[in-house]
């Protein structure tokens, strides 16, 4: 299907008519580098929103004819004249990088480039702290497709958008259900719930907790526990599976900001913290919602935002 060439300038309309006439014919090469030399000149005279038009639709053109080298190419480059031109992030802004992005097979190498571009962009130009949601929603759709790439979608996926939820415990789950040991299920709870604590989204973490109790008592329910409700809180006290109980506790800890509280339960776990190495991150935790200042730098955070802040 031909690429619908929606631009209000008509000069520009029959540059791209052109481009896509020698796409068509296989000119691949010789199409690229003229939409590049244009696109150039229209940078240099600050003709920003033209060499956006020309950019878009020449890359969106290129994805759509199995030519991903050129396509991202031009994607990056795009993303160039939003940095160049100072273009916030806008619903019409983002769509662009949404739509590009959507194009591409998950496993292109360039992808991972073009997705800590378009991060970095949404951050430097935006309003949210660790980039826009929706495309990181989009990346993490995107690269959730490819199992080889499940850790690039889960960060995207913990940064995303309202939709990124249900295919993030989606994920988690799907990890979960190839270990063969079905009481590490804490592990697995306890990743996807720490994550989102990390970047203060206590909603989501509450609400991650509960799709994933849902799953694992409805698919398992050999591994029994007793229902605790007290003061409409509820928690789900499984016998041999100390991590997942703590996790339950956690969530309802952080809810009272009580540091107090916060010590009793760590020290009650203590040793399956020691033992599931995730002392680090519930003292990181502990830092962020108590105050509570560790002897030690802890990174998580960082190693979490490492493969956008520049990385690839």
């Amino acid at each position: 299907m031909a690429t619908e060439i929606n631009v209000s300038n008509p000069k520009l309309k029959r540059t791209l008519l052109r481009f896509q006439a020698k796409i068509a014919e296989g000119d691949y090469y010789e199409a690229h580098q003229t939409l590049r030399t244009i696109a150039n000149r229209n940078v240099r005279s600050k003709s920003y929103g033209d060499a956006i038009d020309l950019l878009y639709h020449g890359a969106q053109i290129l994805l759509q004819s199995s030519q991903p080298a050129t396509g991202s190419d031009l994607t990056s480059y795009l993303i160039d004249v939003y940095n160049e031109s100072d273009t916030k992030v806008t619903t019409e802004s983002k769509a662009r990088l949404i739509q590009l992005i959507s194009l591409f097979d998950p496993q292109e190498p360039s992808l991972k480039h073009v997705g800590v571009e378009a991060v970095n962009w949404s951050i430097n130009h935006g309003e949210c702290q660790y980039g826009d949601g929706d495309i990181h929603n989009a990346l993490g759709q995107k690269f959730v497709e490819c199992d080889s790439l499940a850790y690039e979608a889960e960060r995207h996926l913990v940064l995303g958008n309202s939709h990124s939820l249900d295919t993030y415990v989606k994920h988690i789950w799907s990890w979960y259900q190839q270990d063969s040991e079905k009481s590490n299920i804490g592990l697995y709870v306890s990743r996807c719930v720490l994550n989102y604590l990390f970047i203060q989204n206590v909603k989501n973490a509450n609400q991650a907790l509960d799709e994933l109790l849902t799953l694992f008592t409805t698919e398992y329910p050999s591994f029994k526990y007793e229902q605790i409700t007290e003061s409409s809180v509820s928690v789900k006290l499984f016998d041999s599976l100390p991590l997942l109980n703590f996790v339950q506790f956690l969530l309802r800890v952080v809810s009272t900001g009580d540091p107090k509280l916060f010590n009793v339960l760590v020290g009650r776990y203590s040793p399956t913290l020691d033992s599931c190495e995730l002392k680090d991150a519930v003292a990181y935790i502990g830092q962020l919602y108590f105050g509570i200042q560790v002897p030690k730098q802890v990174n998580l955070l960082q190693n979490l935002m490492s493969g956008f802040l520049g990385g690839r």
